[in-house]
């Protein structure tokens, strides 16, 4: 299609993938050849370079999308034919069109900043090279992820950033000490499986019902071929939300994302903010169709995030370490996008996923530029008065603070009261108003938590802690990327692309196709300066809470994790209820299952055995070698044939 060259793509594609093999191949070799100050500038430069270099690309597609009408839009790029097995037929094919085009932006963009900050963040590490082999190949795969034309494809890149997650959560594993690490890698491992069962299962229903994997085909074909299967219609939107769950970090399979703080903060930024925890968002939006045509599986869609989104609040609210606040920050308001898809509103939920990846990885990122600055000691009770220390760090983390509290016009409010309207003209689901209630306090919450990490850190009077090196600010790098960071969340949604523009440039994609806006809404914009009042409101009070609470640090009781603040850093006792379900009760139910099986399977093989080894002793005496014994035994039978043969005869 003319504007939206298909070579392009490719580009986009190619150059993390380019870079990741050059990582690989020549990384450690530049660093023994070039010494360890150039080398790494080198591989530092190559790896930013061809993730910027893909947004580059991304852009100019972009660009030549916006010049064409809206119904031609899209186009699909087909490489080669992958699988031809009787009626099924699977080709590498990758699409183009506004969904996917916003997503690989926000991958490359904010991916390619959070690579420069790891230039800066990553400088002393010994295996620098091996971090930006494996960061450039965790670009490469949601690529994949995200412009993939069918669920085959899509599976690759989804089970390829599943596989970068676990190299890169693990990545500091040299020493005994870093156990914990490699533990939270496992974890993240496992529990993302649970979810690939679910993807597996829904990609097999689909071509067994529709008898293609095109995204295309299928999403054109869902109402007739699933108007009299709802019970399959169902069956698929509920294991492609496990899968999306698994993904996402969505109740009951989120505990493994706070864990995945044991990687780098580049590495937290990138899963948490512009990749891997979005994909199951992004999975939900891409085959919409299916789950309009199982409004319960939407209901509980809903539901769920609803339940995350509070659940995961009030855990950040009483927690230590900052790089976990932001976590469970991230679990909560994946809950909000969840929500907004359940409710029919995919666009508000995409809308969310594109201002949270820039406040998010703003946060993130600031973090770990308090850490540089404090040796790596992340316990927020141990800080306090930083922002004189650290005034860049501090100005920016600010924006973000403000921006996921809800606060206009920072781009988290205008995407959060689009969430936030959404549910509370839902007419689909009909428990809507006690789900915009559930987003109402858990929008005060995030002000509550988000306050509490951000003045503990920078405004409450300094703890009494020793430092063996002056507090200070390091690395440029670090700080443009904050700052460039804090613009888009200043621009983002409000100046750049406005929350009707952006609806606008969804529609083609993300607008129901089966059911209508009247099933959906009750009115698309009806209550809007209601719901922004009590959305700001919340955002208030929940400054203002934290503010008063913690302008002194923190009290003494929720200091030392006492009664309710100590269940409540514990997740509620969620995270061991799931070890001993699913680890110690389903290791000890495998076990038991495997030595059933392992005897039913031995018990028949032996059986086998014996009852061949007994027939051939019986047999063993015929087999004599003796051509008379041979001749003797044919001239029986051959009597044995001439008697049945008179015997029969005679009737």
């Amino acid at each position: 299609m003319e504007g939206l060259r298909s070579d392009t793509i490719l580009w986009v594609l190619a150059l993390p993938l380019a870079g990741s093999l050059f990582h690989a191949l020549l990384g450690g070799w530049l660093v023994r050849t070039l010494g360890e100050r150039t080398g790494k500038w080198l591989i530092g430069a190559v790896g930013t370079g061809v993730a910027l270099g893909a947004f580059a690309f991304g852009w100019q597609l972009f660009q030549a999308m916006l010049a064409l009408p809206e119904e031609a839009r899209r186009t699909t790029y087909l490489l080669t034919d992958w699988i031809r097995v009787g009626d099924l037929r699977v080709p590498i094919e990758f699409v183009l069109d506004p969904l996917s085009i916003l997503m690989t932006l926000i991958v490359t963009g904010v991916g390619g900043l959070i690579h420069l900050y790891a230039t800066g963040y990553m400088a002393e590490d010994e295996d620098y090279p091996r971090f930006f082999t494996y960061f450039n190949l965790f670009i490469f795969f949601m690529l994949v992820l995200v412009l993939a034309g069918n669920f085959l494809v899509m599976f690759v890149g989804w089970e390829g950033v599943g596989l970068c997650s676990y190299l890169l959560i693990g990545f500091f594993y040299r020493n005994a000490e870093w156990k914990s690490n490699t533990d939270a890698a496992n974890k993240a491992f496992i529990v993302n499986r649970i979810g690939d069962a679910g993807y597996l299962l829904a990609m097999f229903l689909v071509f067994a019902l529709f008898g293609t994997l095109s995204f295309a085909q299928v999403n054109a074909q869902a109402l007739p071929v699933l108007r009299e299967a709802s019970l399959a219609a169902t069956a698929i939107a509920l294991l492609l939300f496990l899968a999306a769950a698994g993904k996402s970090a969505q109740l009951p399979l989120y505990f493994w994302l706070p864990d995945a703080m044991a990687g780098p903060t580049p590495v937290s930024a990138l899963i948490h903010a512009a990749t891997m925890v979005t994909a199951g968002v992004y999975l939900l939006v891409r085959v919409h169709p299916l789950l309009e045509m199982a409004p319960m599986a939407m209901g509980i869609v809903a539901g769920v995030g609803a339940l995350t989104a509070l659940f995961a609040a009030t855990i950040a609210i009483a927690q230590t370490d900052l790089k976990r606040v932001l976590a469970y920050s991230t679990v909560s308001q994946l809950g909000y996008m969840f929500l907004a898809c359940g409710v029919g509103a995919f666009w508000a939920g995409m809308f969310h996923v594109a201002t949270h990846a820039f406040f998010k990885a703003l946060l993130f990122l600031g973090a770990g530029s308090v850490l540089i600055a404090l040796h790596h000691q992340g316990d927020i009770r141990a800080m306090g008065g930083l922002a004189r220390a650290l005034p860049i760090t501090a100005a920016t983390m600010l924006v973000g603070w403000l921006a996921i509290a809800g606060i206009p016009p920072l781009s988290g409010f205008w995407s959060k009261e689009a969430v936030l309207l959404s549910v509370y003209n839902a007419k689909l689901v009909t428990f809507a108003p006690v789900l915009f209630g559930v987003g109402i306090l858990t929008a005060g919450l995030t002000a509550a938590y988000m306050t509490r990490m951000v003045w503990l850190v920078f405004f409450a009077p300094p703890a009494h802690q020793e430092h063996h090196a002056p507090v200070r600010e390091r690395y440029a790098t670090v700080l443009s990327v904050l700052g460039l960071l804090a613009l888009g969340s200043v621009l983002f949604g409000w100046l750049l692309p406005s929350e009707k523009a952006f609806h606008e440039f969804l529609k083609p994609v993300a607008e129901p196709s089966i059911l209508t806006q009247e099933q959906l809404f009750f009115s698309e914009a009806a209550g809007k300066g209601l719901v922004f009042g009590i959305a700001l409101g919340a955002a208030v009070l929940g400054i203002l809470f934290g503010v008063a609470r913690y302008r002194r640090g923190v009290p003494e009781p929720e200091a030392r994790l006492a009664g309710v603040w100590g269940a409540a850093h514990k997740q509620w006792g969620y995270d061991g209820v799931m070890r001993a379900v699913g680890v110690n009760l389903g290791g000890a139910f495998a076990l038991v299952l495997s030595v059933i099986v392992e005897s039913l399977i031995d018990l028949v093989v032996n059986a086998v055995g014996a009852l061949a080894r007994s027939v051939g002793n019986w047999l063993r005496p015929l087999q004599s070698g003796y051509v008379r014994s041979y001749a003797f035994v044919m001239m029986l039978g051959a009597l044995l044939l001439l008697a049945a043969a008179f015997v029969y005869g005679l009737r």
